[in-house]
């Protein structure tokens, strides 16, 4: 197994390149509770179905399952990532925008946990923006 620097980078690319390829899982995605605070919000906005954590020999891992791709144009998602982990990138409210005008994913990650960037906008938080998904 390899290490991976930016485990949530790894985890979005990991789905986005299932898309593609037309799975409808991606398996052995090493466990983390940022990870599963990702995917439950993909879950809740309709980018993954759900997902489900496995203990195998004292390791955990995750098991997600991919909706069917029926139209590529619009059922693969883009990813645009911000944060690295050489480089934080820190946003106030002031400065958080609508991703491609509410309908899709900012993913931010604030004090009150990982939140959605027009939440986090409504709610005047700032923090660290993740990536946008659309």
């Amino acid at each position: 197994m390899s290490y991976v620097n930016a485990p949530v980078h790894d985890l979005l690319i990991r789905i986005k390149n299932a898309y593609m390829a037309r799975k409808t899982t991606v398996d052995w995605v090493v466990f983390s509770k940022f990870k599963v605070n990702v995917l439950d919000l993909l879950k809740e906005y309709g980018f993954v179905k759900g997902y489900e954590v496995k203990d195998i020999d004292g390791k955990k891992f995750i098991s997600i399952e991919l909706k069917k791709v029926v139209d590529p144009v619009n059922d693969i998602p883009s990813v645009k990532f911000f944060s690295k982990p050489s480089r934080p990138w820190y946003v106030g409210y002031k400065d958080l925008k609508a991703v491609a005008w509410g309908k899709w994913l900012g993913i931010i990650s604030t004090n009150q946990g990982l939140l959605p960037v027009h939440v986090a906008k409504e709610r005047k938080l700032w923090g660290e923006l993740i990536a946008e998904i659309y």
